[in-house]
This record gives structure tokens, C-alpha cells and sequence, in this order.
């Protein structure tokens, strides 16, 4: 029979990307200790580095080791320690270790690559711990416009008060609208300047908690005075009639005082259903820019850039080999630098191309490039429906489910338009659009439904797709 880590290894090698669970999960030992009543899994890494790590996959491992104990996951307890590889002897990590390892630690791995807890604000006494800049922006063809109207916005004459951002996920208008904050906030510092940065999403549920509470006075002054507003995802918007209205009036606000928005959508502003005719003018008043996959040349120069934030020289061959083998948004490119560059660290070997193709050999899988019929089978399989199904207008919460998931699949990963998409399931572009955004908007969420299909998501995209064998 095999032991209860066994079992827990098993289950957290279906969760995690293989690449992520070969690093992290795959070299530890474990073994179920008794801690009183309490039962605790006590999981051994090689050395403080790794250990020190580890910590952000203990509710997953509390999740796992609970279904394999068939427990309550509070029932449970992790704890970390580390081998001791010359005298073999286990201690106990310390939070001295911890510390020195995660200061001598390249950057992405003290800061991950996860978005800021919002709504924040600026003003003289506070100010936003953004994360991306101008200068660790790589400029190329597919994003040159967007980071010109981009910069624009910090000049004291800047030719539009409105900038529209759109891409797919993971091609860097997070980023962009970011490098405004910081850049708008470091220019400002001695200045009462105020900035708030949220998700269209946060915005409404406050919109809605002070309308429940009859508090709107208190939601209104956040917003009053503002001089920017950078506002992510407005796609989540639609359909939200007294959202859109409350956004369109401090919008006007904003404008008529000389304050400035951006916002950012995975749809330009023509393609978003269900947003009321004034606001997606105003979204298309001011300059609209969208941002395109990069070509060989930019994941180049990003490959380069991004490992020397990292502290590490990455060899030109290895960037070289990698920019033309992954085809991919940049959230895919550096997330498999990351993991070539652990590799690496975890054996003690220099980065090698032997390394890169062990990798890409984990992310790749089985399916060399996703498409239409891939994409439609593994949808079919993974939420037990048939194409039929998919195509016809039963509004079964399952086969709606299903089908949005394709959509989101097929708007990411191939060049299929979203009237194309549409047409293929007898649907209409705004359909399409609907149904994407509210798949985003469930995955974004924290409950057991959004983790499901990110987890279905993730599976998918490691069998796939961005690997050019």
C-alpha cells in the first residue's frame, strides 16, 4: 500500500503544473506525525532554500493530505523542516534562516507574481507599493503604441485625459497601467496627489456594500478629488446598470476637474456587450491602444531583461533557444525562465540547454498546440458533455459552464476572432464576449467553483500549447 505522502505527492502532481511540482514537491520526503490530537505532516527539504518557500503551498497540502486522510483540512497541520545533508540529522528551520535565504533569494521569489490586495489609494501620507515600472518594460512592435500612450499620460500636457488598454491575459497591460501609478506617484510624492487603483470588480462590490448599507456618501468621497483613477478589467462591468452609472459620474468628475483614467479590458471598447452607450463612449474618447503577442525577437529581449532583475546572467543561447521554442504570452515566457532558472539552483548545475528542454518537455506534454478540436475535446472530457450538447441552446448551467470555457480557451490560445468563435457554436460575438467574462470573473473569485476551473484551466494549458517542438 502505498504511504499517506505518496498519496498527498499524487494528489498535488494533478493540482500544481508539472515543471512547479517536479521543483518543489517532487524531492521532498514526508511522513504523518502526531502532534497530541492533531495529526501533522511534517515535510523534509534538502536545504533552507527550498524550505523557506514552501509555505505558500500549505493550504494545498492541507487540502490533499485531508482527502487522502479523509479529515477535516483544519484537522490538520504542515510544518517544514529541513535535512541537515552532512551530519543527517533533521532540524528545524528558523526564522533567521528563512529570512537570509529569502534576502539572498532572486527578487520573483520574494515577491511572486500575484496582484496587489486593492482597492489602495494614494495621497501625501500613503503611498502604493506598485510593483512594475517603465524601465522593466520591454518595448517591441507588439506593445510600442500602448507604451507610448502609456508614458503620455505623465506629461503635463498629456493629449488625452482617457487611455484604454486592452490585450489577453498575460500580455502586459497590468503592467502598463502600473508603471503609470508608480511613475505618476514618484513625480508627485510632495504634492496632496491622490490615485486610486482597483479592479472593476472591487469597485463594484463597494459600489454595492455602500448601496446595501445606504452609505454611498462614504463611496463617493473615496472617489472625489481623485486625479487618477487606473481602473483594471471594466469588461466585469457589463450588464451592471448602476455600477456603470456611479463609474460614468466620477469619471465626468475626474475629467471636468483635469483628473486622468486608465483603464484596461481583454476587449477593446467596440467589443464589450452590456455596457450603457455614454460610458463606452467616454472609454473610446480618449486613446485606445491594445497589445499583441510578442514576436521571437521581444521574448528575446524580455528573457534577457527579466534574468537580470533575477541577478543571473542567462547564456544568449539558452535565451535564444527559449524565445524561439515558446511562443507564448509574456506570464508563460517568465514563468518558464523561473522554473529553468530553479531547476538550476535546485541541482547546482549552470543554466544549460539540456535544462531548458527538460523544462519545456514538462510544460509542453502531450499536445504539441491547441485548436479548435483540441480544445473542444478536452472541454467535452473534463466537464462530461458532448459537442452537441456544446451547440445547442440548452441553458443547463453545465453546458453554459462548458461552453464559456471554450470560449475562453479559444480566445487565448488561437487566432480565432470572436465573431469566428461565435459562429461556431451558432452564437453571436457578444455572446462570446458575455461568456468569457463571466468565466473571468468566476475564476477570479475564491470559491470552490472559480479553484475548479482555474485548476481545469491550468491542466489544459499544461498539455499544450506554446511549445514550438
Amino acid at each position: 500500500m502505498k504511504s499517506v505522502w505518496t498519496q498527498i505527492q499524487a494528489r498535488m502532481r494533478e493540482i500544481l503544473p508539472e515543471a512547479e511540482y517536479s521543483v518543489w514537491i517532487a524531492t521532498l520526503k514526508g511522513e504523518l506525525q502526531q502532534n497530541g490530537k492533531t495529526p501533522c505532516l511534517v515535510l523534509y527539504a534538502r536545504n533552507a532554500y527550498l524550505a523557506s518557500h514552501l509555505k505558500k503551498y500549505s493550504s494545498l497540502l492541507q487540502e490533499a493530505a485531508a482527502k487522502v486522510l479523509e479529515i477535516e483540512s483544519t484537522a490538520i497541520e504542515i510544518r517544514f523542516d529541513v535535512i541537515n545533508t552532512n551530519t543527517k540529522q533533521i532540524k528545524n528551520i528558523s526564522a533567521e534562516q528563512v529570512a537570509k535565504s529569502l534576502e539572498t533569494s532572486p527578487s520573483f521569489l520574494a515577491t511572486g507574481t500575484s496582484q496587489l490586495l486593492l482597492p489602495i489609494r494614494y495621497n501625501a501620507e500613503h503611498s502604493i507599493a506598485f510593483k512594475h515600472s517603465f524601465t522593466d518594460f520591454v518595448v517591441g512592435p507588439s506593445n510600442r503604441l500602448a507604451s507610448a500612450a502609456a508614458e503620455s499620460m505623465l506629461l503635463p500636457q498629456a493629449p488625452t485625459n482617457m487611455l484604454f488598454l486592452s490585450s489577453q491575459t498575460g500580455l502586459g497591460k497590468t503592467h502598463l497601467i502600473q508603471a503609470i501609478g508608480m511613475a505618476m506617484q514618484d513625480k508627485v510624492k510632495k504634492q496632496a496627489t491622490k490615485i486610486a487603483y482597483l479592479t472593476a470588480e472591487q469597485f463594484t462590490s463597494e459600489f454595492v456594500q455602500a448601496s446595501k448599507f445606504k452609505d454611498l456618501n462614504s463611496f463617493k468621497d473615496k472617489f472625489r478629488g481623485l486625479d487618477l483613477l487606473l481602473l483594471e478589467d471594466v469588461h466585469f462591468l457589463h450588464g451592471k446598470e448602476k455600477t456603470q452609472e456611479e463609474l460614468l459620474n466620477i469619471i465626468k468628475n475626474m475629467h471636468a476637474k483635469g483628473g486622468r483614467v486608465v483603464l484596461t479590458s481583454s476587449f477593446a471598447p467596440k467589443d464589450i456587450v452590456g455596457i450603457d452607450t455614454y460610458l463606452a463612449s467616454h472609454f473610446q474618447s480618449g486613446f485606445v491602444a491594445s497589445i499583441e503577442r510578442p514576436d521571437v525577437e521581444t521574448r528575446f529581449n524580455i528573457l534577457v531583461q527579466k534574468s537580470h532583475q533575477y541577478g543571473l546572467e542567462l547564456p544568449e543561447n539558452v535565451a535564444e533557444l527559449m524565445a524561439k521554442r515558446i511562443d507564448a504570452d509574456v506570464r508563460m515566457l517568465e514563468s518558464c525562465l523561473q522554473n529553468v532558472m530553479l531547476r538550476a539552483k535546485v541541482v547546482g548545475s549552470k543554466i544549460t540547454e539540456e535544462i531548458v528542454y527538460d523544462v519545456i518537455s514538462h510544460v509542453s506534454g502531450a499536445n504539441p498546440k491547441l485548436d479548435l478540436t483540441s480544445i473542444v475535446d478536452m472541454v467535452c472530457r473534463g466537464f462530461g458533455v458532448t459537442e452537441k450538447q456544446l451547440q445547442s441552446n440548452s441553458r443547463s448551467a453545465n453546458y453554459v459552464l462548458a461552453r464559456n470555457m471554450v470560449f475562453y480557451l479559444l480566445r487565448k490560445h488561437t487566432d480565432m476572432t470572436l465573431q469566428e468563435i461565435g459562429q461556431g457554436f451558432n452564437r453571436r460575438h457578444s455572446t462570446v464576449i458575455k461568456g468569457i467574462s463571466n468565466l473571468e470573473c468566476e475564476v477570479s473569485k475564491e470559491s470552490s467553483v472559480g479553484r475548479q476551473l482555474q485548476d481545469f484551466i491550468q491542466k489544459v494549458e499544461k498539455n499544450c500549447s506554446y511549445i514550438n517542438l
